[in-house]
């Protein structure tokens, strides 16, 4: 089996030790992926892999370096019940690094607020907690990296490892050129939100999502665009047993999104939607899934359906999965 994968190399990104699975439900053998460091302006190589074999294709510019890939002894190439089981049953997984480079660094001891219709540009410098994340521990108010209050926008940001939460917005804000460089519990919530206001995420992207990218409790409509989402469970979750619970809908376009399981999770008993245009998602299980939503916090939503249907989850030919 050939799996032609594009990788961009980014220096000092945490992910740049990738793994490769060429494996189908049987038989799994794994590879180990370095991306080398190159300059802040890496470029992409295109690497081939067949069987234990790499062949690097170099670009013209000298700034990326080939990618090794070691070879597998006899006993690693045998069919083995997985370790690992990722995303998916079958795994290709390839992960495009690209994140952000950053300017700077800075902990800080509380949230920092920024205010109702206020704008911060954060500088490209890297922001968090200092603190370990918790896994997918419910965190609260107090634990967020920033929180954006009603009309405030934040800008130009890295939101590092070391935190519990990245962003809570309370109410419609914008985020523009916002990074995440790996998320813990949820990277944004939108706490509170009106219907007719929108919330917009502009640019950025965000790595190693294990639940969600974007948790969504308000009403109203978020969009989102140019966003590049890397390993995750789910882009974008319409809450599904909130105490209140809202009509909430998203528009998402021009969306990456290599190595995750559904990006949109919708309650279609609410009204709920999700519109994507223009977009392109690799090894993902779903691009869209309905469930059947519940105001009893004690329960959990049932799925109830998945793919474009026209009305709930709407989208066309200009999104692709391979």
């Amino acid at each position: 089996m050939a799996l032609t994968l594009s990788v961009t190399a980014a220096p000092s990104h945490p992910h740049n030790n990738l793994v490769v699975w060429d494996c189908d439900e049987n038989a799994f053998s794994s590879f180990a992926l370095k991306a080398a460091a190159a300059k802040t302006d890496a470029t992409s190589s295109t690497q081939t892999v067949n069987g234990s074999a790499t062949k690097a294709a170099k670009s013209s510019a000298a700034a990326f370096q080939t990618l090794e890939m070691p070879k597998l002894t006899a006993a690693q190439q045998q069919p083995q019940p997985p370790k690992r089981r990722g995303l998916h049953h079958r795994v290709l997984l390839a992960l495009r690094v690209a994140l952000a480079a950053s300017s700077g660094t800075s902990i800080l001891s509380a949230a920092q607020t920024i205010a109702a219709g206020a704008s911060f540009d954060g500088g490209m410098v890297m922001f968090d907690r200092g603190v370990s994340c918790t896994g997918q521990s419910e965190g609260g108010d107090s634990d967020p990296v920033f929180q954006i209050e009603n009309g405030g926008s934040l800008s130009n940001a890295i939101i590092g490892p070391n935190q519990i939460e990245g962003v809570h917005c309370q109410g419609a804000c914008t985020l523009t050129n916002v990074w995440w460089s790996a998320v813990c519990e949820d990277a944004f919530t939108v706490k509170n939100q009106d219907a007719g206001e929108t919330t917009k995420i502009v640019g950025g992207g965000a790595f190693g999502a294990d639940d969600k990218f974007l948790q969504r409790n308000g009403a109203g409509t978020i969009s989102i665009s140019d966003f590049t989402v890397e390993t995750f469970g789910k882009l974008y979750r319409s809450c599904g047993n909130c105490k209140t619970m809202y009509e909430r809908h998203v528009i998402i376009d021009g969306l990456t999104a290599p190595g995750g399981k559904e990006v949109a999770g919708i309650n279609s008993n609410y009204g709920d939607s999700a519109t994507i245009t223009n977009s392109k998602a690799s090894v993902v299980a779903d691009v869209c899934v309905t469930y059947r939503g519940t105001d009893y916090n004690s329960q959990e939503p049932v799925e109830n359906g998945s793919g474009n249907d026209g009305t709930y989850c709407i989208y066309g030919s200009d999104v692709t999965v391979s």
